[in-house]
């Protein structure tokens, strides 16, 4: 485990800060500092790579006692990209040339540059990776590498790219491998085609939807093939070190903007698989921002597509942030060093601070510097010194930790995105429903996995699904949920399910493959009353469900119980038993509304389901001044032969009681707690064995034993 800080993005900070800053950095708990290796800098003459500010640094870094982590950015191009590859631009959706420009942030180079599907450009990309990884990879205190920062290709672009002729061409390639010809094209789009000349990728929005849902298709795929390529120039020259990659945002959020398709920075999961690990950036305190709910999402997301690989939280919010000459929230102490900890108990080795200093560069000048200048860089610096040294000194059984596995999954379904994006462009409807699913298993303490269509093998150790939005679920998805259902799972499916096949044609209601093995069908749309919420008999509990967007009553076969009905007394929920399992089907949805504001019907939901199939939490947290739900959070495992217990407090101090309802205690007669040190008494109780702990305002505790 390590806490690092970006330092460099050339030519700031300028070099007489360095040897203080790499001292304060080491006394401030750091263990390492990151450098970005930027393209555009390096490699300002064609042919000629220039090193000497890098050569410096990491020198530096190795004499004050800091490893090093190298991000190489060759997303940033030399000013000279277009010049010597002529006919390298993008091109964008209306026909554009897209002329590039200075990123905001960066001074050094050109975004978005030339296309990758270039050859040649990609040949020099490579070529720039390779030279600095061979430049450092012999250097004793590099800790690894990130070969693609926030897996970013289409910056400054001011529309959708790109449909230059190598573009187009890598397209049609895809399709024909992916179809097994123009006939199979033909087919799958059902049109008649003559020539390849006449297949085009999808332009424009709300029109059918398939060309634009294969494009982006295509992009996401696309992405995957140049991370492999990455990872590859650097394993070329390095065959030691760790390489990661991190996105600006995890997939689970990737619904399209004004200049980005739908998850075109590619899939987090089919990233990861090319890597030996992956993070993400994470940015709280940035504009409307994001709770510890939605920082813990983020981080399962990312540690879920890693999938027992190593986790980073790759770049962490330093300082105050900035996007133009205005200012956002400061980051205070507390809740900086309770990310950490957040991070960590979710199974992160490694926390990267964007930033050290204050940037200089345009829009995002005089932020985010971790000893930045917003006046709360000495209690930020002597609270990381404090995290820094916990770490030192339980290194051994830190980076040993993994959490527990869960028994409770949340679906991700690229392809529901990119239906979405095709039919309106950014739209966050099947997103929100995720976060949705996942923000109510947070807020319930339920440890969770990301299970995304096409990697489902973690199915096997789950007992229940949440499947939120699933207007689309492919073919091979829906085999395995069945048989997960079958075998005793339980499934929360919301509204018109199956609707869609993988190309965006819709499907009658009688006619969708999954819904049909489940025994079900919807009777079709229909248009939702103003703030309508549907009563649910559950167990023992009546809910009041909000839904949104519309509904879609039931038919109700035999082996079905109806739970709710509309205002109008159409099934609109039903419970349907198939194999040892059950299928609560929802004729509507109502993770996007609980996204949108908290209800706590939605968790109540969510906790009954999880009732019928066994799965309980293993541990019960209670205190006297009442609800902890969204105050506390928790995750549990195992390091070595010993168990660890983080507890994240958002709110004031207060003390809490853990009981123990998995006998995760068994015969313990005491826990130690890490931060402050002592040991704690277990006592028996009706309950279960129980262990108390004052819980530091808004910072965290670790039990171990």
């Amino acid at each position: 485990m390590f806490l690092a800080a970006q330092y460099y993005r050339p030519p700031f900070p300028v070099k007489k800060y360095w040897p203080d800053d790499f001292s304060r950095m080491r006394d401030s708990g750091l263990h390492a500092v990151q450098l970005w290796v930027i393209w555009g800098w390096v490699e300002s003459q064609p042919g000629a790579f220039n090193f000497q500010d890098y050569d410096e640094l990491v020198g530096l870094a190795g004499r004050k006692g800091l490893k090093v982590v190298l991000s190489t950015i060759a997303e940033i191009h030399p000013f000279w990209i277009h010049r010597l590859v002529p006919g390298s631009e993008m091109i964008d959706c209306k026909g554009h040339l897209v002329i590039s420009s200075l990123r905001r942030e960066a001074n050094v180079g050109l975004t978005p540059g030339g296309c990758f599907d270039n050859p040649k450009v990609a040949e020099l990309m490579s070529g720039f990776i390779s030279a600095t990884a061979a430049r450092y990879a012999a250097a004793s205190h590099l800790l690894g590498w990130d070969c693609w920062n926030e897996t970013r290709w289409c910056v400054n672009c001011h529309d959708y790219v790109c449909y230059c002729p190598h573009t187009l061409r890598e397209f049609r390639a895809w399709l024909d491998r992916r179809h097994g010809g123009l006939e199979g094209v033909s087919r799958a789009w059902q049109r008649r085609y003559c020539s390849w000349d006449d297949v085009f990728p999808g332009r424009v929005i709300n029109h059918p939807y398939t060309e634009m849902m294969e494009f982006t298709r295509f992009l996401v795929d696309r992405a995957t093939k140049h991370i492999k390529m990455r990872y590859d120039a650097i394993r070329s020259r390095d065959k030691t070190h760790l390489i990661s990659a991190h996105c600006g945002g995890p997939s689970i959020d990737s619904a399209g903007g004004n200049e980005e398709q739908a998850l075109c920075r590619g899939n987090d999961w089919d990233l990861a698989d090319q890597l030996d690990g992956y993070g993400c950036s994470h940015f709280p305190f940035w504009g409307e921002g994001f709770d510890d709910a939605g920082f813990g999402t983020r981080v399962e997301c990312t540690r879920s597509a890693n999938r027992g690989k190593v986790v980073w939280v790759s770049e962490l919010q330093g300082g105050t942030a900035r996007g133009g000459i205005f200012a956002f929230r400061s980051v205070t102490a507390n809740p900086q060093q309770r990310w950490v900890a957040n991070g960590m108990a979710r199974g992160a080795k490694g926390v990267i601070f964007w930033c050290w200093r204050d940037e200089v560069f345009g829009a995002e000048s005089s932020g985010f510097g971790l000893s930045g200048w917003d006046g709360l860089a000495k209690d930020r610096l002597a609270a990381m010194k404090k995290t820094g040294a916990f770490i030192g000194k339980h290194k051994e059984i830190i980076d040993a930790y993994q959490p527990d596995p869960a028994r409770v999954g949340v679906l991700f379904v690229p392809d529901n995105y990119l239906l979405k994006f095709a039919d309106r462009g950014p739209a966050p409807d099947a997103a929100e429903a995720v976060k949705g699913c996942s923000l109510a298993l947070e807020r319930l303490g339920m440890p969770y996995e990301f299970v995304e269509a096409r990697h489902l093998d973690v199915l096997k150790k789950l007992d229940v699904l949440l499947m939120p939005w699933p207007l689309i679920v492919p073919d091979t998805t829906a085999k395995a949920i069945l048989k997960f259902i079958k075998r005793g799972g339980r499934v929360l499916l919301e509204g018109e399910a199956d609707a869609f096949d993988e190309l965006g044609f819709y499907r009658y209601p009688d006619e969708r493959p999954f819904m049909r093995a489940l025994g079900l069908h919807d009777l079709g749309r229909r248009q939702l009353a103003d703030n309508e919420s549907i009563s649910v008999d559950i167990g023992d509990e009546q809910i009041c469900l909000p839904l949104d967007n519309f509904i879609t009553p039931l038919s109700v076969p035999s082996g079905s119980r109806v739970l709710a009905r509309s205002s109008a007394g159409q099934p609109l929920m039903v419970r349907k038993s198939v194999g040892r399992g059950a299928a609560y089907v929802l004729g509507g949805f109502a993770a996007r509304p609980y996204f949108r504001q908290r209800n706590s019907d939605f968790e109540r939901l969510v906790r009954c389901i999880c009732d019928d199939a066994g799965v309980k939490l293993a541990v019960d947290l209670a205190c006297d001044d009442g609800d902890l739900s969204g105050q506390v959070q928790w995750r549990a495992g195992k390091s070595g032969r010993r168990r660890m217990l983080w507890l994240i407090n958002s709110g004031h101090e207060r003390a809490v009681t853990i009981t123990d309802k998995a006998g995760l205690l068994k015969s313990r007669k005491a826990v130690r707690e890490l931060v402050g040190g002592r040991d704690l008494p277990v006592i028996g109780s009706p309950q279960g064995r129980q262990v108390s702990v004052k819980l530091p305002a808004e910072l965290f505790s670790v039990l171990v034993w």
